[in-house]
């Protein structure tokens, strides 16, 4: 089988904790590194975008790439950011069109 996952084997060298650090974790002891992937390009307000993504879930990149495609080649998407901030989970409005 594979190596057990220990604290100890956790990789904490080269790493900018001050990027982190009062930010966005707490009591940081090391890093994860995480595959990333993209997907698009998405049509976003007339401009051609990638979007990169860490994820370890199998087929999530390809999917969200299929959802480009299919954005882009309707039409592409009018984006409006009415606030910034973090939530567990997403919240989105769409105008209601007959």
């Amino acid at each position: 089988m594979g190596q057990e996952a220990t604290l100890e084997s956790l990789p904490f060298e080269s790493f900018d904790y001050d990027a982190v650090l009062g930010r966005c974790c707490e009591n940081v002891i090391g890093y994860v590194p995480i595959p990333v992937g993209v997907a698009g390009p998405i049509n976003i307000n007339g401009q051609e975008v990638q979007v990169p993504m860490a994820t370890t879930e199998g087929c999530l990149i390809a999917s969200t790439h299929r959802g480009c495609k299919a954005i882009t080649l309707s039409g592409g998407a009018n984006v409006v950011v009415t606030a910034d901030g973090m939530t567990r989970g997403p919240c989105v409005k769409f105008r209601y069109v007959s």
